[in-house]
């Protein structure tokens, strides 16, 4: 299970080691290190990288196992990462929706004839992941092996990428190919890109263009997104999600998934770290739900083709008590 560590009462995943003594100078977040690339010499204060380049303090993060790693094991040795252990503590991450790891739908995709006879299916791949589907589905119908919309060649190509992209995709318009479905299957592995070669492309070609069809919905040449990104620690766990605008303690409250969150809890004491981004060109807006979860989906491919400029961080601490009902 993924854990979250925490350095006085602040979640982090990577931070400044002083090599002396073993003390943590300074901390910082997933997002803020994947915002600045995960290049530490642009989220470090000055001072701490200063440190960095002449031997004072080392850079190290958390795994999400709770593995405490250093890039210079010379340096971050066996004592000195027990010391880090004994600053730090760990939660375990609350995710939404969360499935069983062990239960898996598996997708057979198979070469048929034209009436999809038994006797003439002849299995092409076998995957858990429903875009790996789509990318050997695209491999076959670009290559002209099978038939999409009552198409075939280009116009079938460019028929099952417009329904990939409004997420229609149909097996039942397929021809000379032929999708299972099977439920619960104990498999817990993707099949792999080296089993179906000619997959990888498509798969780069499919999901590149659905990215950029949905980055398009966001309008970003003539406006900029601001949002924010709220982790959140509470006396039973932790959990990281995106809120529009700069967030205060009076949004975080009435949040979503601040209510999903203390759902069925009395109280506790929480701890948020808030850190706020704005990407796009133009005068500045709070993104929609749709849009915020298309910046959530797509942050690599905005940060790539926009960049994502941090705006501020803060850090929110209460005590939260459920109003009683009488």
């Amino acid at each position: 299970m993924d854990q979250q560590a925490f350095f006085e009462n602040r979640p982090f995943w990577s931070g400044s080691v002083n090599l002396l003594d073993g003390t943590i100078e300074e901390v910082h977040s997933y997002q803020e290190a994947q915002a600045a690339d995960f290049h530490h010499s642009l989220y470090f204060s000055e001072p701490q990288i200063e440190k960095m380049s002449n031997g004072e303090c080392a850079f190290f993060w958390i795994e999400s196992t709770g593995v405490i790693q250093g890039v210079w094991r010379d340096k971050i040795n066996d004592e000195l990462i027990k010391k880090i252990a004994e600053q730090i503590t760990f939660h375990e991450k609350i995710k939404k929706d969360r499935r069983d790891s062990l239960s898996a739908n598996i997708y057979i995709l198979s070469a048929c004839d034209a009436w999809a006879g038994t006797d003439s299916m002849r299995t092409l791949g076998v995957t858990t992941d429903e875009t790996m589907l789509y990318a050997m589905l695209a491999a076959k119908i670009k290559a002209g092996d099978m038939e999409y919309g009552g198409f075939d060649g280009e116009e079938a190509w460019h028929c099952f990428q417009k329904d990939f992209k409004n997420e229609e995709v149909n097996f039942n318009k397929l021809q000379y190919g032929f999708v299972q479905t099977y439920e619960d299957m104990q498999i817990t592995e993707p099949i792999s890109l080296a089993e179906f070669p000619e997959a990888a492309a498509a798969y780069e070609e499919i999901t590149g263009a659905k990215a950029k069809a949905e980055i398009a919905k966001l309008e970003l040449e003539s406006q900029s997104l601001v949002y924010s990104v709220v982790e959140v620690r509470t006396d039973f766990g932790y959990q990281c999600f995106m809120l529009p605008g700069i967030c205060d303690r009076d949004m975080l409250e009435s949040s979503d998934q601040f209510q999903e969150l203390m759902e069925d809890e009395a109280g506790s004491e929480v701890n948020a770290s808030v850190y706020s981004y704005c990407v796009g060109n133009g005068e500045s807006q709070y993104p929609s739900e749709e849009q915020l979860k298309i910046i959530e989906d797509y942050q690599d491919e905005l940060e790539d083709e926009y960049g994502i400029d941090p705006l501020q961080s803060d850090f929110i601490s209460f005590y939260y008590e459920a109003e009683q009902e009488y």
